[in-house]
């Protein structure tokens, strides 16, 4: 398919706004600072991109059907501390088995609390629209499991050094194999499977969708499970890399999903983008952070520069709708 100037101008290639903006980016940053190019600079800022992408494929999934997931960073921090609470408590397993169910209780709980959003979302919409439901339940989930995450250890975290196993899973070789497995699933469940074509309709016209016999709530049921199982799969990778059950690990990281799709592409009003865009926006978003770190601007920053990076990207959004 070819690209016209226009579009490109107009903003309508999400892809090279984002690629333009990366090297713009790291040419500033590495000027102001040339240990922006270190090696171990790329491997930190590549390990933490993948947590986020992961949480990104799976928020793209719940935005493409119309809805919104505002919980999937509480999910990972609830995750983060659960994971940790098994493997540090149920000492009558063997580690490496211990942590095999860790990590299978985690998914599990992922995918359920998706689910339960899914139900929600589907009885109550009709008669509320479909983003409503999915706001009010979300966001009492992103509160829920927050709070949680604090109540179950009154804060503390749970420092997980002494089991060297789970560590594995923080090897670069690992997180890019689940990288490659998240984002290859996720692409193919949406531009090759039947309910990938089904999300999209929905996304785009809910009440066209329902006369053609899409299965909406099914749909609806699937999106948000995988959300959830792809918020679990976060909360794991940033354990693991911590080494610690931190009850803090995901706060915020729903805001940078959510700005990492819309920043790629995927419309907040549905039925439009995949998943490669909000990868890469991701990587924008961890690469901004990065930045900011480099050039010695103050951790007091971080959140203003996020609200402006999310009003960015539904300004662009907009736009592109508009433009068309």
């Amino acid at each position: 398919m070819s690209i016209r100037l226009e579009d490109v101008v107009r903003g309508r290639v999400p892809i090279f706004n984002i690629v333009l903006a990366i090297v713009i980016i790291s040419l500033i940053t590495g000027f102001i600072n040339p240990k922006f190019w270190e090696p171990s600079n790329w491997q930190v800022l590549l390990t933490w991109f993948l947590g986020l992408s992961v949480l990104a494929m799976g928020e793209s999934m719940v935005l493409i059907s119309g809805g919104i997931d505002l919980s999937v960073g509480s999910i990972a921090s609830a995750v983060s501390m659960i994971l940790a609470l098994i493997i540090k408590n149920v000492t009558w397993i063997p580690v490496t088995e211990r942590i095999v169910i860790a990590i299978i209780v985690t998914l599990i709980f992922g995918a359920s609390v998706g689910l339960f959003h899914g139900v929600v979302v589907s009885i109550f919409s009709p008669p509320l629209p479909q983003i409503m439901p999915a706001f009010i339940i979300t966001l009492a989930s992103l509160i829920f499991w927050g709070g949680f995450s604090s109540a179950i250890t009154l804060g503390w975290p749970i420092t997980l050094h002494e089991f060297p196993t789970l560590a594995v899973i923080g090897q670069p070789w690992i997180l890019a194999l689940i990288l490659i497995i998240v984002g290859s699933t996720t692409i193919f469940i949406q531009r090759y499977t039947i309910v990938g074509r089904y999300l999209y309709a929905i996304g785009g016209n809910i009440e066209v969708a329902r006369l053609s016999g899409v299965p909406i709530n099914k749909s609806r049921l699937f999106a948000y499970s995988y959300s959830g199982i792809c918020a679990a799969i976060a909360g794991i990778v940033f354990t693991s890399l911590m080494m610690t059950g931190y009850p803090g690990v995901g706060k915020g990281q729903e805001l940078y999903a959510i700005a990492s799709n819309v920043i790629g592409g995927v419309s907040l009003a549905g039925g439009e983008g995949i998943a490669l865009g909000s990868v890469i926006g991701a990587f924008l978003i961890t690469l901004i952070r990065n930045a900011l770190v480099l050039t010695g601007v103050s951790p007091y920053w971080y959140d203003p520069v996020t609200g402006v990076i999310l009003a960015v990207a539904v300004a662009i959004d907009l736009y592109r709708r508009r433009g068309r």
